[in-house]
């Protein structure tokens, strides 16, 4: 059987500043004579949304996919448009929410992917790898689309040229003001240019992202160091309103015992130094500290640039490492060696480097040490090395506000509003890891997405930088809902042993039969619904639902039942994925499921 849903898309009308805006509203048609579906079919979209909005706003269900991404990308509409085959149209709605489709395709870790509601049936949507196919076979016919305001007559002077600079300049100049982005590299990009191996993030690639955004008029001024070739004060007179967003671009260095020897280099340093151009010729051994994503980035680079052996060594528990388990994967396939559970005590050696000892750790769940790993003195190891590279972390470089009592840096990062990310000083904002940390690009678009509403509405607009770049959707056709689980589609690669011996892009893109197959699994979470009704004097309070559900539908009440137990409840239908887990896991028939749309 197929349903067929009549689609109004409430984005266009309301501001862009909250994911849960982005959503839509169902009115659905289940008989042929339905009058009130008729009616609505008669009239404009936007004038039936306005009529039904407040009816139907209980209704808005905002996917777990769109819900985790911190952009809001609607993955389910481009993923629907794949399955059609129509590429440019899956381009343009990625493209409503990002100026980084390419960006994002190749180097984003797909937090949508970790909240995908199949995780119930099994793996989750190869939704990033779809995101590749769209900006692989699309067209830029949404440029048609795209519209740009009439001229402000206010100035924007954005600090640093990554993904929050960019995306903010991006929606920025598309309002109608002048935008002047500084930078102290040569090319825009920052760390998606100088901090992502080739093999990640082509730079060809990148580069389409960023000729786009350029071209939209947006002023970029290279090799200019905030404090040092310009005052910041004299930037902040020149411009009405001023966004810092030079990222997390220095690496800490750790007081290790040794780190001033010959061959020790350091995380970030070391991957900006080869995105420049610096040639290393690795003989021997490598050994990389460091569980993040730096350091598999850096020891990645060092297996192709001819190390021996590269051994990457993490204080805490494999598990623990805050690296993306995909690049943990990906380093394992190359033959990157992974010691965990150790610590370096001081690099050894005369005048280079020609080792590390170690001390055991001990993983802790003491929240008074701050959950630190516990380091056994007692036990000790050696691990021989050619280099070092010391990957513990990245720290923003803020010397430049050094004197500017009223922006709070205590703790290497910017301190804003939680709502408007103003500083505290009037005109001044800042976003992106500057003020977060270390995160990710996605999570840095989103601050720059942010950003660019707050200081459109601080020059006095409205603050709205939504898009409509294609036809909005009118119905959307639900196949029968089906539980026969369906195998992930998987990437297609490069061989490990090829893919060492060069900087050429390691993920290939799905083939034609891959992208239909791969976009005919997806759920369609944002237009299906199920209802799980739980009746509380049957329950036991086993909590097998809860122990089945991956979608957190379930939780415990407060109150007890004629039985004297303490019933779950279904605390929201909104993300149940009909898998029928919870059902058929509770031996006391207390849980109903009905597929309402």
């Amino acid at each position: 059987m197929i349903y067929a849903r009549k689609i109004l898309k409430a984005c266009g009308l309301f501001a862009d500043t909250d994911v849960k805006t982005i959503c839509r509203a169902a009115v659905i048609s289940r008989k042929s004579g339905d009058q009130r579906a008729k009616k609505l079919m008669r009239v404009s979209e936007e004038q039936a949304l306005r009529e039904e909005f407040e009816r139907l706003k209980e209704e808005l269900i905002v996917p777990p996919c769109v819900a985790a991404c911190p952009a809001g990308v609607d993955a389910p509409r481009y993923v629907r448009a794949l399955k059609a085959g129509r590429f440019d149209e899956a381009v343009a709605v990625i493209r409503e929410k990002i100026p980084f489709p390419f960006v994002c395709a190749d180097a984003c870790f797909a937090p949508c992917e970790d909240a995908c509601a199949y995780k119930q049936f099994g793996d989750s949507i190869a939704i990033r790898a779809l995101k590749r196919a769209a900006v692989d076979r699309g067209k830029d016919t949404w440029k048609s689309n795209k519209k740009m305001a009439e001229p402000t007559g206010k100035s924007v002077a954005i600090i640093g040229a990554g993904p929050a600079g960019l995306t903010a300049a991006y929606y920025l100049v598309t309002l109608g003001h002048r935008v002047t982005v500084y930078d102290g590299f040569e090319s825009p990009g920052g760390t998606m240019r100088y901090g992502i191996p080739n093999f990640r993030l082509p730079k060809d690639r990148l580069e389409k992202d960023i000729q786009v955004i350029l071209e939209l008029g947006v002023d970029f001024k290279a090799k200019t160091v905030i404090g040092k070739d310009l005052p910041f004060r004299a930037l902040k007179e020149q411009s009405h309103a001023v966004f810092i967003a030079c990222g997390a671009v220095g690496s800490i260095r750790v007081p290790v015992e040794g780190a001033e020897k010959e061959n020790v280099l350091w995380g970030w340093d070391f991957l900006k130094d080869v995105s420049l151009g610096k040639r290393f010729d690795f003989q021997g051994d490598v050994l990389v500290i460091g569980g993040g994503n730096v350091a598999l980035d850096a020891a990645r680079t060092a297996r192709r640039l001819g190390a021996d052996t590269v051994t990457i060594v993490y204080r805490r528990t494999r598990q623990e490492m805050p690296a993306h388990p995909a690049e943990i994967a990906a380093a394992e396939r190359e033959g990157i060696m992974i010691v965990d559970s150790w610590a370096p005590k001081k690099l050894l050696g005369d005048r280079a480097v020609s080792g590390v000892a170690l001390v055991k750790c001990f993983s802790s769940d003491d929240p008074v040490c701050n959950y630190e790993p516990v380091l056994d003195e007692e036990i000790t190891h050696r691990l021989d090395a050619d280099y070092v590279i010391l990957a513990i972390g990245q720290t923003p470089y803020l010397r430049f506000l050094a004197g500017q009592k009223s922006i709070d840096t205590t703790g290497s990062v910017i301190d804003v509003g939680e709502e408007d990310l103003m500083t505290g000083e009037n005109g001044v904002f800042a976003g992106g890891d500057v003020v977060t940390g270390p995160k990710s690009i996605i999570s840095a678009i989103a601050q720059g997405r942010k950003a660019a509403a707050a200081i459109d509405r601080f020059l006095g607009g409205n603050g709205d930088i939504s898009e409509t770049l294609t036809e909005p959707e009118k119905e959307v056709l639900l196949p029968e809902h089906s539980l026969t689980a369906r195998d992930r589609v998987q990437m297609p690669t490069l061989r490990p042993w090829e893919a060492v011996t060069s900087f050429d892009q390691v993920e290939l893109g799905l083939s034609e039969d891959q992208i239909r197959f791969e976009s005919e699994r997806c759920l369609m979470c944002d237009a299906r619904k199920f209802e799980v009704v739980v009746n509380p004097e049957h329950c036991k309070e086993c909590g097998y639902c809860e122990e089945v559900c991956k979608m957190n539908a379930f939780s415990r009440t407060d109150v007890f039942n004629a039985r004297g137990y303490r019933p779950v409840a279904c605390t929201s239908s909104d993300w149940c994925a009909g898998c029928l887990k919870c059902y058929f896991a509770c031996p006391d028939f207390a849980i109903d499921i009905v597929e309402v749309r």
